[in-house]
């Protein structure tokens, strides 16, 4: 029987802290496009262009008069300005939770949580308003896209919550954060 005890995962947090900022500064370019689209959209010619290719797939074209109604109708639901927000607090959330998580502060880890939980909800909320809008002017290629946006925001802030929860919820890495973890481990077995 190893009389050692469970040790401190001190290498796990910092690992974790230095992909959550590079994970942050992705969730900052997510952002501000929507921050982009919010305050003004695509112009004519951008707008041909980024049909040019769902309008030569199968099923109904979408037209840029349809694409324009979209746009009107995310702007009136503030789908973009949604989740533009939503996306920047929880980029500033690990920002400032990275540095402490990776200096092996618990308070750190909880930051972290919390701007992705943040992320998540506003994220899929948004993306969710931004689809309904899609499904009422867009046509068929369009509309399988946005939906597959929800999805998409769904799964990839749902496996980054799931990392900044790793921390929290691994014993040898919880006790990294919190040196006053006290471990009993039973002789018995």
């Amino acid at each position: 029987m190893n009389n050692e005890g469970i040790k401190p995962d001190t290498r796990g947090p910092k690992n974790i802290a230095i992909i959550l900022f590079f994970c942050a500064l992705l969730l900052a370019g997510f952002s501000y496009q929507d921050w982009l689209q919010h305050q003004g959209g695509l112009t004519d010619s951008q707008v041909d262009t980024f049909l040019a290719t769902p309008n030569s797939q199968g099923g109904e074209p979408t037209s840029v008069d349809d694409f324009r109604a979209f746009e009107d109708e995310v702007q009136s639901n503030k789908g973009y300005l949604i989740r533009s927000i939503g996306l920047a607090l929880a980029t500033i959330c690990l920002l400032i939770g990275t540095p402490f998580l990776h200096r092996l502060n618990i308070n750190g880890a909880y930051l972290c949580v919390a701007g992705a939980a943040l992320g998540l909800i506003t994220g899929v909320y948004g993306s969710y308003l931004i689809n309904d809008s899609a499904q009422m002017h867009l046509g068929d290629a369009m509309m399988l896209t946005y939906e597959i946006w929800v999805y998409l925001c769904g799964a990839i802030m749902s496996l980054c919550l799931a990392v900044t929860a790793l921390p929290l919820l691994n014993t040898k890495a919880r006790m990294a954060l919190n040196l006053h973890v006290i471990v009993v481990q039973d002789e018995s077995e």
